[in-house]
């Protein structure tokens, strides 16, 4: 190419509502892009399509705000104070782009395509994405590395226009082919992050492996691979695929993360204790590493290393319910029964149909022997859940001890119904 200019020519279409549904709304740009001498048709192409979709989902953003599809008490005040770079960023997860036309004539190439959302639902995946931490950060850093890549195109293509070096000009032309390749698998990325929102994670991992062969050392399409593997209880494919991702980056925290996950499927909780250490190591204030690792290191029987990590989780995330209820196992495992029923009941407090928790509440104060309160809590375990078996069967023990004998057994009876064979043999002895 002789021109060396990059001309960029934004032509922002109006928001438009489609015929196929009332509810429906569909975003349309279109993107000119004047290829440099470094450029091809697959590059220019790449250009092009991660531009329109940074400023189509900067749209959803904006239309999110306007219509109120969120609001900042769904969201939390620090993701509010960057609203609309934080929807259209995690959007990007959730939403596809559809390409609805394209032009190259060997100079420049023209695009125009589309994203398509239902407001409704795109109101609920949004709050789902976002109560999600860790997919949240995963799209965020997803973002900053198309960011960056872009940034180093319009350096590279600088660059380029002040070199007189042939060799120099060739060195430059092999790393901006490197950041092509950066775009390139990351639009496979963001096709596989939504269908795996839609729980198509062998379609996911099909683009995931896509992104992997057009870019090698993408660390993140590993991830999201493993991610997916994970989903569908392939464990071995999984840790590997972690393991390569940290390969490529050692401090890439959510792979170890993880793979510590992986590993305690795969009943390595040894394993999994040191990846999320690695993790704490890497990232101190990592809420999920210090929760998961309290659960593996309470499955090993280090209760007091347990409770501590859950209590740093708590001090990370205050309204976390399902902490709570982990550090109120590790306290019963200590039988520090009054603990685990404080720890319990805040559980409670911030998730009022949490039936675990009721439940676990009733087993300590059944250790209490405080009976009549651990037949309360077991059936508000029951209501919340009908075909909680542990709760029948325990309610059932908890009624006999206090000679309640009839309904007891009657209880014991619907835990065996439910497939809790043991409920049987207590009836034997109890129950005549």
């Amino acid at each position: 190419m002789k021109s060396r200019t990059v001309l960029v020519l934004l032509v922002a279409l109006a928001l438009r509502s489609l015929t196929s549904s009332a509810q429906e709304k569909t975003f349309v740009k279109e993107y000119t892009y004047k290829a440099s001498e470094m450029d091809s048709k697959v590059s220019c192409r790449a250009i092009a399509v991660n531009q329109l979709r940074s400023m189509l989902l900067n749209e959803v953003g904006v239309y999110v705000e306007s219509e109120q599809i969120l609001k900042t008490s769904d969201v939390g005040l620090k993701f509010s104070q960057d609203f609309v770079e934080n929807i259209a960023t995690v959007s990007a997860g959730i939403t596809k782009l559809e390409i609805l036309e394209e032009k190259w004539n060997g100079e420049t190439f023209w695009m125009r395509a589309a994203i398509t959302i239902d407001p409704e639902s795109l109101g609920q995946s949004l709050k789902q994405l976002i109560s999600d931490r860790q997919k949240g950060k995963v799209l965020e850093a997803l973002k900053k590395q198309l960011d960056s890549a872009n940034n180093e195109l319009a350096i590279l293509t600088r660059e380029l226009n002040a070199s007189k070096s042939k060799k120099n000009s060739n060195d430059l032309e092999g790393k901006y082919n490197d950041r092509i390749a950066v775009l390139n698998s990351s639009e496979f990325i963001y096709k596989g992050a939504s269908k795996a929102n839609l729980h198509d994670y062998k379609g996911a991992i099909a683009d995931y492996s896509n992104a992997i062969r057009i870019d090698s050392a993408n660390a993140r399409a590993y991830y999201a691979r493993g991610q997916s593997k994970e989903k569908l209880q392939d464990h071995v494919g999984a840790i590997s695929d972690f393991t390569k991702a940290i390969r490529i980056n050692r401090n890439y925290v959510n792979a170890y993360v993880e793979r510590g996950v992986a590993k305690t499927r795969f009943e390595n909780d040894l394993g999994a204790v040191a990846d999320y250490t690695k993790a704490i190591e890497i990232d101190p204030e990592h809420a999920r590493a210090y929760y998961n690792r309290g659960h593996s290191r309470d499955k090993l029987g280090d209760f007091s290393a347990a409770v501590a990590d859950f209590t740093k989780a708590i001090e990370l995330y205050p309204n976390d319910a399902e902490a709570f209820l982990g550090r109120g196992v590790a306290k019963a495992n200590l039988k520090d029964y009054k603990g685990a029923i404080t720890d319990y009941g805040s559980a409670i407090e911030m998730d009022h149909d949490y039936a675990k928790a009721y439940y676990n509440r009733g087993i300590s104060k059944a250790h209490l022997q405080d009976y009549k309160r651990s037949i309360t809590d077991f059936t508000k375990a029951i209501d919340i859940d009908p075909n909680y078996v542990k709760a029948y069967y325990n309610r059932g023990i908890s009624k006999i001890m206090l000679s309640q004998g009839k309904d007891g057994c009657m209880d014991l009876s619907k835990a065996g119904e439910l497939g809790d064979k043991s409920a049987y043999e207590v009836m034997r002895e109890y129950c005549k």
